[in-house]
């Protein structure tokens, strides 16, 4: 089974910045990265999470001025993580069931290893879909059956 830290691959990149930047410099952090989220971190430690969801809800919606407004006024400071550990499947779930797009994934020591994105989950259980495919199609053309990777 596909873990969270599979899918992190082996040198993942954070996107962070401090919780006292400003919105517009925390959004040209992820524009500058390609990345809908940054973390928030402080002295090493996970704060928050800043996605473009918050820009738009939390600041412009607010007419609030992106030059003047620090992160950490308009961040998502109730976290939810993954475990490295835990499967691609178990990580679907927990997006799934509290309704966010990034998943911050941990150590066991809790310290931030990564985030996966919806797009990095979906990515992974279409490409479990396209073999599970190739797989019964090879079985269905008299081809020898691997059983499951």
């Amino acid at each position: 089974m596909t873990t969270l830290r599979d899918l992190l691959g082996e040198h993942p990149k954070i996107v962070h910045v401090t919780p006292d930047v400003t919105v517009r410099a925390a959004a040209k952090a992820m524009a500058g990265d390609n990345v809908g989220c940054v973390v928030i971190l402080e002295q090493g430690r996970l704060m928050g999470l800043f996605t473009e969801r918050d820009i738009l809800k939390r600041v412009l919606l607010k007419d609030l001025n992106t030059d003047e407004v620090r992160v950490e006024q308009v961040m998502t400071r109730q976290i939810i993580t993954g475990r490295a550990e835990q499967t691609a499947d178990e990580g679907r779930e927990i997006v799934r069931s509290h309704h966010i797009r990034h998943l911050p994934v941990v150590a066991v020591d809790g310290g931030l290893l990564g985030v996966l994105s919806l797009r990095d989950l979906l990515q992974d259980e279409a490409e479990e879909a396209r073999r599970t495919v190739e797989e019964v199609h090879r079985f269905l053309h008299g081809e020898v059956f691997e059983g499951p990777r």
